[in-house]
């Protein structure tokens, strides 16, 4: 695999993402701990995306301010954040 290629996780196989709707309604409806923890795992890593989109923006914007031009490396985080956001559902 080349350096600059996207390589997407293969262990798991294709499966429809939990929306936000979904995860309410698996949190109120169960009482299991560790069925709420997982819920709040996802909710949690929903959070981190988003956290991480805007610092790309940050670093991405500097980046090109202080030294111009392109960074490959924040362009590979950006399509491989990308490729995970396309997937959850908008109801966000």
């Amino acid at each position: 695999m080349r350096s600059n290629q996207i390589r997407r996780p293969s262990s798991l196989p294709p499966f429809r993402p939990v929306t936000q709707e979904e995860l309410r309604r698996i949190w109120t409806e169960n009482n299991d701990p560790d069925i709420r923890r997982m819920a709040l795992e996802i909710a949690r890593y929903r959070g981190l995306l988003k956290e991480s989109d805007q610092l790309f923006q940050a670093i991405h914007d500097t980046w090109r301010k202080e030294v111009g031009g392109g960074f490959a490396a924040i362009h590979m985080l950006k399509q491989l954040m990308d490729i995970e956001r396309q997937r959850v559902p908008v109801d966000e």
